[in-house]
């Protein structure tokens, strides 16, 4: 049960406002040869560090000082049930990293690897998934929890679990075999689900039912968690969300979501922030809408960024947990990252001659830009 004082979370930098967390991915070199926009830009912009190895501990090392001397107390790192070597990245890299005492990390499980998620159906929990999330839990436990860096709520291991929101059939029954697992391993996770969003899949417990997708808050999945967040809330259908923020609805209609997620159960929330949003160079096929980066057209770099932490996160964040969380620090192929770039002037060209990837919009290799937003807004 939460407390109702503030929590004791391990991790934090005494007197700070804030826990902020960004979103860290290991999936690297390969995932920029799916395709970024930085990497179809006229001329092109790449990561301060180049297209790096997430196997590489001294890129690690890089990484962390720049988070954590910016205020980023704690990086999610994504673990597939799927990926065995990818997950490898995680001890060979940032594990290795000679300063990881420096910051904390914590597992976010990608839920949708066990099959379905994003596809209508759901993700089905049913007898075999079940259990290859309990010894998932159980692995990830045994490998990661121990490690003094791991991040802890009231003593408590942190895990977040992607895409809940899409989890039905004998998800309430993983949950409960999974605290009994990790219990009997002398753990009692903390465990943050991703179910705020627009429109969600009911929690129904038959495995072999058809799903039913609602824009209510399923309480009987969201009282499975002790916290719950938004990954990300971007959607590719309305289009009130599309252009600059400015103009468009997605950052009031985003607040309006979480508020009725935090009226609709005492469950504490971990609002989520973003820069932005272009997945185009990744998923052309999809024709997705943009977010950019600036507020508006004359807005400075970073200007959505600083928008979105004061009217989500500032707002939001709950008094018992004060805990935020940036997606990302380097997801490069939907352009969340707020990782540095290598400093380069503003560009709408794209390597298309039409700009078909920024739409119109401007890039800039804007250097550690995002980083100190976060310094001044989360930590001032």
């Amino acid at each position: 049960m939460l407390a109702l004082a503030l929590l004791f979370v391990s991790g934090g930098r005494g007197g700070d406002l804030y826990l902020v967390g960004a979103h860290f991915y290991v999936w690297y070199p390969s995932n920029f040869a799916d395709g970024y926009l930085r990497g179809v830009l006229a001329p092109r912009q790449r990561p301060t560090f180049g297209e790096y190895d997430s196997r590489s501990s001294a890129i690690a090392e890089r990484q962390i000082a720049l988070a954590a001397s910016h205020g980023i107390d704690f990086f999610t790192v994504d673990w597939w049930p799927k990926r065995p070597e990818q997950n490898e990245a995680i001890g060979s890299g940032l594990l290795r990293a000679t300063n990881i005492g420096d910051i904390r990390f914590c597992v976010l499980y990608e839920t949708s690897d066990l099959g379905g998620g994003d596809n209508g159906n759901g993700v089905v929990f049913d007898a075999t998934t079940k259990n290859r999330f309990v010894s998932d839990m159980v692995a990830i436990a045994r490998r990661y929890f121990a490690h003094p860096s791991y991040l802890r709520i009231d003593g408590r291991p942190v895990v977040l679990l992607y895409i809940t929101r899409e989890a039905r059939g004998l998800f309430p029954e993983a949950m409960r075999e999974m605290r009994r697992a990790l219990g009997a391993e002398g753990f009692e996770p903390f465990v943050i689900g991703d179910e705020i969003y627009w429109a969600v899949v009911e929690a129904d417990e038959d495995p072999s039912a058809t799903a039913r997708v609602t824009g209510d808050p399923q309480l009987k999945r969201i009282r499975l968690f002790d916290a719950i967040t938004a990954y990300n809330l971007y959607v590719d259908r309305p289009s009130r969300h599309r252009g600059y923020g400015s103009s468009s609805k997605f950052l009031s209609d985003s607040v309006k979501l979480y508020y009725r997620y935090r009226d609709a159960s005492p469950i504490p929330i971990v609002p989520d922030v973003m820069p932005g949003f272009n997945d185009r160079a990744n998923r052309p096929e999809l024709d997705h809408f943009v977010i950019p980066r600036r507020w508006s057209a004359d807005a400075p770099e970073g200007s959505f960024f600083t928008e979105a932490i004061e009217q989500i996160a500032k707002p939001l964040v709950d008094r018992r947990l004060r805990t935020v969380l940036i997606t990302s620090w380097n997801e490069w192929n939907e352009d969340t990252a707020i990782e540095p770039l290598a400093a380069a002037p503003p560009t709408a060209e794209d390597v298309s001659e039409r700009q078909l990837f920024t739409e119109g919009y401007t890039y800039e290799g804007f250097g550690t830009t995002y980083l100190e937003i976060v310094r001044d807004h989360l930590r001032h």
